[in-house]
Protein backbone atom coordinates (compact mmCIF):
# COMPACT_ATOMS: atom_id res chain seq x y z
CA UNK A 1 0.00 0.00 0.00
CA UNK A 2 1.52 3.60 -0.28
CA UNK A 3 1.53 5.28 2.01
CA UNK A 4 1.20 9.42 1.11
CA UNK A 5 4.39 11.64 2.35
CA UNK A 6 5.42 15.17 1.95
CA UNK A 7 7.84 16.36 0.05
CA UNK A 8 9.75 19.31 -0.14
CA UNK A 9 12.21 21.63 -2.85
CA UNK A 10 13.92 24.69 -2.11
CA UNK A 11 14.21 27.01 -4.84
CA UNK A 12 16.22 30.69 -4.71
CA UNK A 13 16.05 32.76 -7.95
CA UNK A 14 18.64 33.75 -10.64
CA UNK A 15 18.18 37.01 -12.02
CA UNK A 16 19.98 39.16 -14.88
CA UNK A 17 20.94 42.35 -14.82
CA UNK A 18 17.23 43.74 -15.62
CA UNK A 19 16.51 42.00 -12.47
CA UNK A 20 14.13 39.23 -14.77
CA UNK A 21 14.13 36.39 -13.48
CA UNK A 22 16.29 33.66 -15.70
CA UNK A 23 16.31 30.44 -13.60
CA UNK A 24 16.27 28.51 -10.41
CA UNK A 25 19.43 26.74 -8.37
CA UNK A 26 17.16 23.87 -7.05
CA UNK A 27 17.91 22.77 -3.63
CA UNK A 28 17.95 19.96 -1.13
CA UNK A 29 15.40 20.38 1.72
CA UNK A 30 13.72 17.90 4.10
CA UNK A 31 10.92 19.88 6.10
CA UNK A 32 9.60 23.28 5.85
CA UNK A 33 12.62 25.49 7.76
CA UNK A 34 14.48 27.02 4.77
CA UNK A 35 17.70 25.56 5.83
CA UNK A 36 19.35 21.93 5.05
CA UNK A 37 22.48 20.55 6.47
CA UNK A 38 23.77 18.52 3.57
CA UNK A 39 26.37 15.32 4.19
CA UNK A 40 26.21 13.47 0.80
CA UNK A 41 25.97 15.76 -2.32
CA UNK A 42 24.91 12.93 -4.49
CA UNK A 43 21.92 11.90 -1.84
CA UNK A 44 21.08 15.42 -1.86
CA UNK A 45 21.26 15.84 -5.70
CA UNK A 46 19.11 12.60 -6.67
CA UNK A 47 16.44 13.58 -4.17
CA UNK A 48 15.75 17.35 -5.97
CA UNK A 49 15.99 15.53 -9.36
CA UNK A 50 13.63 12.80 -8.45
CA UNK A 51 11.19 15.53 -6.07
CA UNK A 52 11.72 18.02 -9.32
CA UNK A 53 11.26 16.19 -12.26
CA UNK A 54 9.13 12.67 -11.31
CA UNK A 55 7.12 14.17 -7.78
CA UNK A 56 6.06 17.81 -8.71
CA UNK A 57 6.65 17.62 -12.47
CA UNK A 58 8.93 20.12 -14.36
CA UNK A 59 6.17 22.42 -14.68
CA UNK A 60 5.62 23.03 -11.20
CA UNK A 61 9.24 22.73 -10.23
CA UNK A 62 10.23 25.31 -12.69
CA UNK A 63 8.11 26.12 -15.23
CA UNK A 64 9.88 28.38 -18.21
CA UNK A 65 13.40 28.74 -16.31
CA UNK A 66 16.05 26.31 -16.02
CA UNK A 67 17.18 24.55 -12.77
CA UNK A 68 20.61 24.53 -11.66
CA UNK A 69 21.49 21.44 -10.05
CA UNK A 70 24.53 20.82 -7.88
CA UNK A 71 26.94 17.57 -9.60
CA UNK A 72 29.96 15.64 -7.78
CA UNK A 73 31.90 13.20 -9.46
CA UNK A 74 29.74 10.55 -9.46
CA UNK A 75 26.98 11.86 -11.17
CA UNK A 76 29.02 13.78 -13.75
CA UNK A 77 30.19 9.69 -14.49
CA UNK A 78 26.85 8.44 -14.16
CA UNK A 79 24.90 7.37 -17.47
CA UNK A 80 21.96 7.97 -14.90
CA UNK A 81 22.44 11.78 -15.97
CA UNK A 82 21.72 11.08 -19.59
CA UNK A 83 18.17 10.58 -18.22
CA UNK A 84 17.61 14.07 -17.16
CA UNK A 85 16.23 16.58 -19.39
CA UNK A 86 19.00 19.12 -21.15
CA UNK A 87 16.79 21.72 -21.84
CA UNK A 88 15.83 21.88 -18.28
CA UNK A 89 19.34 21.29 -16.50
CA UNK A 90 21.74 23.76 -15.55
CA UNK A 91 24.83 21.17 -14.36
CA UNK A 92 26.67 22.61 -11.64
CA UNK A 93 30.42 21.22 -11.50
CA UNK A 94 31.17 21.38 -7.37
CA UNK A 95 34.15 23.11 -6.21
CA UNK A 96 35.28 19.58 -4.68
CA UNK A 97 35.03 17.92 -8.07
CA UNK A 98 38.34 16.67 -8.88
CA UNK A 99 39.43 18.03 -12.33
CA UNK A 100 41.11 14.48 -14.30
CA UNK A 101 41.04 14.14 -18.13
CA UNK A 102 38.01 11.77 -18.03
CA UNK A 103 35.93 14.35 -16.33
CA UNK A 104 36.66 16.67 -18.59
CA UNK A 105 36.20 14.26 -21.66
CA UNK A 106 33.01 13.38 -19.47
CA UNK A 107 32.16 16.80 -19.55
CA UNK A 108 32.17 17.80 -23.46
CA UNK A 109 30.44 14.58 -23.82
CA UNK A 110 27.64 16.12 -21.60
CA UNK A 111 27.79 19.39 -23.68
CA UNK A 112 27.45 17.72 -26.93
CA UNK A 113 24.17 15.98 -25.55
CA UNK A 114 23.13 19.58 -25.15
CA UNK A 115 23.58 20.06 -21.21
CA UNK A 116 24.47 23.73 -19.85
CA UNK A 117 27.71 23.55 -17.86
CA UNK A 118 28.21 26.07 -14.62
CA UNK A 119 31.30 25.70 -12.59
CA UNK A 120 30.34 26.49 -8.82
CA UNK A 121 31.80 28.64 -6.00
CA UNK A 122 34.61 29.36 -8.51
CA UNK A 123 38.23 30.69 -6.90
CA UNK A 124 40.73 31.56 -8.91
CA UNK A 125 42.45 30.85 -12.35
CA UNK A 126 44.32 28.10 -12.19
CA UNK A 127 46.11 25.48 -15.18
CA UNK A 128 43.96 22.67 -13.24
CA UNK A 129 40.44 24.82 -14.36
CA UNK A 130 41.39 26.04 -17.46
CA UNK A 131 40.36 23.05 -19.72
CA UNK A 132 36.15 23.47 -17.66
CA UNK A 133 37.14 26.98 -18.44
CA UNK A 134 36.85 25.90 -21.94
CA UNK A 135 33.70 24.15 -21.90
CA UNK A 136 31.81 25.92 -19.15
CA UNK A 137 29.00 27.98 -20.25
CA UNK A 138 28.68 30.01 -16.54
CA UNK A 139 31.16 30.62 -13.84
CA UNK A 140 29.30 31.15 -10.53
CA UNK A 141 31.80 33.39 -8.49
CA UNK A 142 31.21 33.08 -4.65
CA UNK A 143 32.02 37.03 -3.73
CA UNK A 144 31.99 36.66 0.15
CA UNK A 145 35.96 35.67 0.07
CA UNK A 146 37.15 38.15 -2.10
CA UNK A 147 37.81 41.91 -1.07
CA UNK A 148 37.43 44.30 -4.00
CA UNK A 149 40.67 44.20 -5.90
CA UNK A 150 40.70 40.93 -6.31
CA UNK A 151 37.34 40.05 -7.38
CA UNK A 152 37.73 42.54 -9.96
CA UNK A 153 41.51 40.67 -10.63
CA UNK A 154 39.71 37.20 -11.03
CA UNK A 155 36.78 38.77 -13.10
CA UNK A 156 39.42 40.49 -15.43
CA UNK A 157 40.57 36.55 -15.78
CA UNK A 158 37.40 35.05 -16.53
CA UNK A 159 37.01 37.18 -19.53
CA UNK A 160 39.58 35.07 -21.36
CA UNK A 161 36.47 33.00 -22.18
CA UNK A 162 33.29 32.86 -23.68
CA UNK A 163 31.53 32.21 -20.19
CA UNK A 164 28.32 34.23 -18.90
CA UNK A 165 29.33 35.19 -15.18
CA UNK A 166 27.05 34.50 -12.07
CA UNK A 167 27.69 36.92 -8.97
CA UNK A 168 26.46 34.76 -6.02
CA UNK A 169 26.30 35.32 -2.35
CA UNK A 170 25.36 38.57 -3.03
CA UNK A 171 23.29 39.96 0.43
CA UNK A 172 23.74 44.07 -0.34
CA UNK A 173 22.99 46.71 -2.36
CA UNK A 174 26.85 48.01 -2.68
CA UNK A 175 27.85 44.12 -3.22
CA UNK A 176 24.87 44.17 -6.32
CA UNK A 177 26.12 47.23 -7.00
CA UNK A 178 30.14 46.33 -7.39
CA UNK A 179 29.45 43.26 -9.44
CA UNK A 180 26.95 45.06 -11.58
CA UNK A 181 30.16 47.15 -12.83
CA UNK A 182 32.32 44.80 -13.01
CA UNK A 183 29.92 43.25 -15.91
CA UNK A 184 28.54 40.34 -14.39
CA UNK A 185 25.37 39.17 -16.41
CA UNK A 186 23.73 36.81 -13.57
CA UNK A 187 23.19 37.48 -10.24
CA UNK A 188 21.81 35.35 -6.89
CA UNK A 189 22.07 36.36 -3.15
CA UNK A 190 19.95 37.43 -0.83
CA UNK A 191 19.91 40.65 -1.92
CA UNK A 192 17.71 40.04 -4.86
CA UNK A 193 15.85 36.82 -3.61
CA UNK A 194 16.17 34.21 -0.43
CA UNK A 195 15.42 30.54 -1.40
CA UNK A 196 11.74 29.50 -1.23
CA UNK A 197 10.20 26.13 -0.21
CA UNK A 198 7.75 24.27 -1.97
CA UNK A 199 6.02 21.55 -0.86
CA UNK A 200 3.75 18.46 -2.00
CA UNK A 201 2.56 15.05 -1.44
CA UNK A 202 4.36 11.77 -2.67
CA UNK A 203 3.37 8.14 -2.81
CA UNK A 204 5.91 5.78 -1.02
CA UNK A 205 7.00 4.15 -4.72
CA UNK A 206 8.94 7.78 -5.25
CA UNK A 207 11.60 6.20 -2.19
CA UNK A 208 11.51 2.98 -4.09
CA UNK A 209 12.54 5.03 -7.40
CA UNK A 210 15.04 7.31 -5.61
CA UNK A 211 16.85 4.23 -4.18
CA UNK A 212 17.07 3.35 -7.89
CA UNK A 213 18.80 6.43 -9.05
CA UNK A 214 20.85 6.01 -6.37
CA UNK A 215 22.08 2.31 -6.81
CA UNK A 216 22.32 3.01 -11.01
CA UNK A 217 24.80 6.29 -9.95
CA UNK A 218 26.78 4.12 -7.67
CA UNK A 219 27.37 1.32 -9.55
CA UNK A 220 28.16 4.02 -12.56
CA UNK A 221 30.90 4.86 -10.97
CA UNK A 222 32.33 2.15 -9.45
CA UNK A 223 32.30 0.76 -13.09
CA UNK A 224 34.71 3.90 -14.38
CA UNK A 225 36.66 3.90 -11.23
Amino acid sequence: MSIDQEIFLGRQPILDRNNQLCAYELLFRNGQKNAASVTDDLGATANVVINAFIEFGVEQALGPYKGFINCDERLLMSDAIEALPPEKLVLEVLETVEITPPLVERCRELKARGFTLALDDFVDVTDAYRPMLALADIVKVEILPFDAPRLADTTRRLRQWPVQLLAEKVDARDQADHCMQLGYQLFQGYYFAKPTVISGRKVGHSQLTLMRLLNLIVQDAETTA
